[in-house]
């Protein structure tokens, strides 16, 4: 036989004990109030728009050809302004350099097509037309680029494809690898192409994806990087900041430790459901780990303990025939 003792202290715990990781960092859990910041939808249609708006403003301010200004922006994480502060702090060419832009004013990118050139990855000569020269001035054949350009697009380095050259940090023209790439493999251009026109919401910080479930395609764009709540065309509401459910006031660090005490309790709960029965007097959980089926519980009723005795197999059908007395 087994005796079986419950109370109150066994099953429950304080909420405080449960939510000890709270108490984190003061830093960590400052919260900025929603300050009505704007907000824009950008959906599947309006994307190409709302990138070419910041492409067309590098562009004027730096005179640069698209390709140059979208390596910059890639780089800079579609900030426009960390890349005019870079650009008075420490001037075009270290902004050029550390971005792998290289504009060169008098370089012809056209072969003679009448020349011969030696490519140095493959070492065979070929003709000028079956070359490509990129902005940096190195020059292979067009076979060797298009499988590089595979390579990366498939390693998913599509918007920063670095040229082939030892060394060289120069980031090759999108159109060129547009041209190559899609002569072979038409589908994989399309995926280039795809790469770079999401890279305005996946590398950019003021812009993110809404988290709606299914997805509705849509995009937020904020003014200001801040904690605040926004909502999508589609309906849905969420934090910009953690993506998670609108959760004002609470801080994103709060929520989270929040989610995982619920997870926790979740799966004691489900422990308890399993493995244990509750007692047709009190109701409380009762666990057999061992002996026979016959089970003495102290019960305390008016601070007058007496012994209650059940037989475990048959504690569900005594807790229906209680709650029918009761």
């Amino acid at each position: 036989m087994e005796d079986s003792f419950s109370g109150d202290e066994d099953y429950y715990y304080s909420d405080r004990d449960s939510l000890d990781g709270l108490e984190n960092d003061e830093a960590d859990l400052q919260w900025v109030p929603p300050k009505g910041s704007s907000t824009k939808v950008i959906t599947r249609e309006s994307l190409l728009a709302a990138q070419k708006e910041d492409l067309r403003r590098v562009m004027e301010l730096l005179s640069l050809r698209e390709h140059h200004a979208r390596t910059l922006l890639i780089h800079y994480r579609w900030d426009v302004e960390k890349l005019l502060a870079v650009l008075v702090e420490n001037g075009k060419e270290s902004l050029f350099n550390e971005a792998g832009v290289t504009v060169i004013d008098d370089a012809d990118p056209m072969l003679p097509l009448s020349s011969m050139v030696m490519c140095d990855i493959c070492m065979e000569e070929v003709a000028g037309d079956k070359a490509t020269k990129m902005d940096c001035g190195h020059c292979f054949c067009n076979d060797c680029w298009t499988e590089h350009f595979i390579v990366k697009i498939n390693e998913g380095q599509s918007k920063r494809i670095r040229c082939m050259a030892h060394k060289c940090n120069a980031i090759c023209d999108e159109a060129v690898v547009r041209n190559l790439v899609s002569k072979k493999h038409p589908n994989l251009a399309e995926k280039f192409e795809r790469f770079l026109l999401e890279s305005f919401i996946e590398d950019n910080k003021m812009v993110k994806w809404c988290p709606s479930t299914p997805h509705c395609g849509n995009a937020i764009r904020v003014e200001e990087v801040e904690v605040c709540e926004v909502e999508c065309a589609c309906g849905a509401q969420f934090c910009f900041s953690c993506l998670s459910e609108a959760h004002s006031p609470c801080s994103c660090s709060m929520w989270d430790l929040w989610a995982k005490k619920c997870r926790d309790e979740s799966e004691t709960v489900n422990w308890i459901t399993v493995h244990t029965k509750p007692c047709p007097k009190c109701h409380k959980p009762v666990e057999k780990n061992g002996g026979c089926n016959l089970l003495a519980m102290w019960w305390s009723y008016w601070k007058r303990p007496y012994l209650v005795k059940n037989c475990w197999s048959q504690l569900w059908s005594l807790q229906g025939r209680q709650s029918q007395k009761d």
